[in-house]
């Protein structure tokens, strides 16, 4: 049986996104810059010019560390994008991150070390009610994992540091907006 309840690795930080808004301007930005067949893209840069391909991936094959990935690509200028990425200005890393249907991520940690604190910025866009992240804690064989669905229209701050996923069972796109911090809270368990 797995735990479904709100648990200790997620906290709602805003109830009242514009998620139709968020979707439009998703929609919007992957027609005009041609980014259709692409499961991540990079909302932020070095630089600002619409690197959309820059931060994508593992943070191992990263050309920089993630902080430096923090100045928003100027085709998102001007955009409810922008407004949340402002608004959220303690995350970096800005990315759009899409699961396809009935796909999942692998079991995963986003931290360099399991001792080190990583915590994300997610703003769910698109979702429905058969996606979810599933959190093993620090033993990815655990096998009491906790389920977290997270719901369009809100901000969560999460605790990606120990073993993860995320899933979709549903029958369309998942679709996040993501933003990364090292900086931990003093209410995250250790």
């Amino acid at each position: 049986e797995v735990n479904s309840s709100m648990s200790s690795h997620v906290i709602e930080l805003d109830n009242n996104i514009n998620h139709t808004l968020l979707y439009e301007e998703l929609c919007f930005v992957i027609n005009k810059f041609n980014l259709k067949d692409l499961n991540q893209i990079s909302c932020t840069s070095i630089d600002g010019n619409n690197d959309w391909l820059c931060s994508i991936g593992k943070i191992a094959d990263l050309q920089h560390k993630e902080r430096f990935y923090s100045v928003l690509n100027k085709g998102l200028e001007n955009t409810y994008i922008s407004e949340l990425v402002s608004k959220y200005s303690k995350y970096y890393r800005w990315r759009f991150m899409k699961i396809d249907p009935f796909s999942t991520y692998s079991v995963h940690y986003d931290s360099h070390s399991p001792d080190q604190t990583n915590v994300r910025c997610h703003i769910p866009i698109k979702t429905n009610e058969d996606a979810f992240m599933i959190f093993f804690g620090k033993d990815k064989l655990n096998k009491n994992p906790v389920l977290e669905h997270l719901e369009a229209g809100k901000s969560y701050e999460v605790n990606t540091s120990h073993w993860h996923s995320a899933l979709n069972f549903g029958n369309h796109d998942r679709w996040h907006l993501i933003g990364v911090s090292y900086e931990s809270r003093n209410y995250w368990p250790n």
